[in-house]
């Protein structure tokens, strides 16, 4: 799989481009601030519809500009597609191939990303909710359908945190609460059976491919794994209502849903340990080069072919050995990478590099 050309009007500080990246590795130097990560963030939303820095597409849209447009010519195999995104406060319109893409799952499958960014270094001791949405950029890349699933549950929990919040405010008739929130639960919990069997599914194909992956960064004999932190896991949809239905004074009394995959957690480990509370600065880096090297692994066995991998400055945060790991891994796989940086020399690839330079939203090569 690979870009064969990219198109970004419109968004952020980049400049209008038009950009034909090499077959490999596409390296983009510039100092901080000058719209290296912008580039990444568009390739990324073009892909997969969303972005890895905020929750709200129209933040793509350049200061004075009234929309923005992406998009990309992909080759998968021996078939050429076109993806095309248009951003704006209303909203955002998708084309695949010149028509409108209906329904919206028809736009995804072939074209898979895997991002990693400095930030994502900082997991293992950071907030649940940020762990969250990256196991789900995971799972989304390897079943695509996951996306539709996610989103329809997070609209069921706002209806349900909804009438929750009414009702302990009284605007709601207390002989309804009982009924609008039979008709949520029901719902919530078949949604949430499927979230939490898939990403269960995602990490039991990770899993392995972790644990080698962390072995050859580190060389210490330690073993690292991560696993899915729920009281959910393996529960059917009919015991999940139940235990929704149970729970709804304590609901009620906070105004908000207590149980659910929204509340769940993964948890990322060394020796049987959570790796956030005792591990080094290091060995947490480690880990996550190693997760970011077992889902590109897992993704290429299952589509056939190796994600685009969008790299975003870690060479910098990295000590010299996981660095030079890294780069040496990334030699060894089949697909077309993009990588930002400070310098060209925290590069280490010497072979199927194309260097362009990045300044004010210009990008040279």
């Amino acid at each position: 799989m690979k870009i064969l050309a990219l198109v970004a009007d419109g968004i952020r500080n980049l400049a209008p481009l038009t950009l034909e990246p090499r077959e490999r590795f596409n390296v983009f130097v510039g100092d901080n601030g000058q719209g290296k990560t912008n580039l990444l963030e568009a390739i990324f939303v073009v892909a997969t519809l969303r972005s890895f820095r905020t929750s709200r597409l129209a933040d793509l849209v350049a200061f004075g500009r009234p929309e923005a447009k992406l998009g990309a010519r992909v080759q998968k195999d021996d078939l050429v597609r076109v993806y095309e995104v248009d951003l704006g406060q209303g909203g955002r319109r998708v084309r695949l191939d010149g028509k409108a893409a209906r329904p919206l799952a028809r736009y995804f499958g072939a074209f898979n990303v895997v991002v990693f960014t400095p930030e994502d270094l900082a997991l293992p001791r950071g907030a649940p909710g940020d762990r969250r949405r990256f196991l789900d950029r995971g799972v989304f890349n390897l079943d695509p359908s996951y996306l539709g699933t996610a989103a329809d549950y997070e609209k069921v929990l706002r209806s349900r945190n909804s009438v929750l919040k009414q009702a302990g405010e009284g605007r709601i008739n207390p002989g309804q609460v009982a009924d609008m929130l039979a008709v949520y639960d029901a719902q919530l919990a078949r949604l949430a059976e499927t979230v939490v069997a898939a990403r269960v599914r995602f990490l039991e194909r990770l899993g392995p491919e972790l644990s080698q992956a962390f072995a050859a960064i580190t060389r210490t004999g330690l073993a690292a794994g991560a696993r899915y932190a729920s009281k959910l896991v393996g529960v059917p949809a009919a015991a999940i209502e139940r235990q929704l239905a149970e729970g709804r004074a304590r609901d009620l009394a906070v105004g908000s849903t207590l149980l659910g995959p929204h509340r769940d957690d993964v948890t990322l480990e060394l020796e049987g340990r959570e790796a956030g509370s005792f591990a080094s600065q290091g060995q947490l880096r480690a880990i996550m080069l190693a997760w970011k090297t077992a889902e590109l692994t897992v993704l290429g066995a299952t589509h056939g072919d190796a994600p685009i991998l969008l790299l975003d400055d870690v060479s910098s945060e990295l000590d010299p050995s996981r660095n030079e790991y890294l780069f040496d891994h990334l030699a060894t796989l089949a697909g077309q990478c993009f990588i930002t940086t400070t310098a060209a020399s925290h590069v280490l690839l010497s072979r199927d590099r194309a260097d362009f330079r990045i300044q004010n939203g210009q990008i040279q090569s």
